[in-house]
């Protein structure tokens, strides 16, 4: 009988682990959805994404061969999101690889309120209170881009950025 039971303890043991930490389950394994291979110098292809991300309403901001944009979605109510864009930009032999990331990060207003009474009814019957809101900006959630297509646009569209260049 003791041994039948003896078969659950490695069930009931992972149970109570709880979930893993994202960390665990990184393998870094090369994906194909954050890079791409050009063949053209790292120089003219970091061009070619600030290019792309600033026509398509970007704030973007360039330190060396890395390029980053931020857009703002705006959403129901008070809340909003913003979609970042991260682009690194390496020589290789023969071109240069696009390492391209994404993160999309939601907000919304929180109103926070405070309420503060002062008084001394032993000695006067006098009290003071105040009353306060304030709104906060507050970070409801945030993850990487996964979706592929996303990732293949960006890319044609980096390819027709430099297509065009010698237009």
């Amino acid at each position: 009988m003791k041994r039948h039971g003896l078969w659950l303890l490695p069930f009931i043991v992972a149970a109570c682990g709880g979930p893993g930490s994202y960390a665990e389950r990184e393998d870094f394994q090369s994906d194909p959805r954050f890079r791409r291979d050009f063949s053209v110098a790292a120089a003219p292809l970091c061009e070619a994404a600030r290019r792309v991300l600033l026509g398509d309403g970007y704030v973007v901001a360039v330190d060396g061969r890395n390029v980053s944009g931020g857009k703002e979605f705006r959403g129901e109510d008070k809340a909003h999101a913003v979609l970042r864009v991260y682009a690194s930009c390496a020589e290789r032999a023969g071109g240069a690889t696009l390492f391209l990331t994404a993160t999309e990060e939601h907000f919304d207003v929180k109103t926070t309120r405070q309420s503060t009474s002062v008084g001394v009814p032993v000695i006067a019957p006098i009290s003071f209170s105040s009353r306060s809101e304030s709104d906060g900006q507050v970070k409801t959630r945030g993850e990487t881009v996964s979706q592929r297509d996303f990732y293949e646009r960006f890319y044609r569209a980096v390819t027709r950025e430099l297509g065009s260049v010698g237009r």
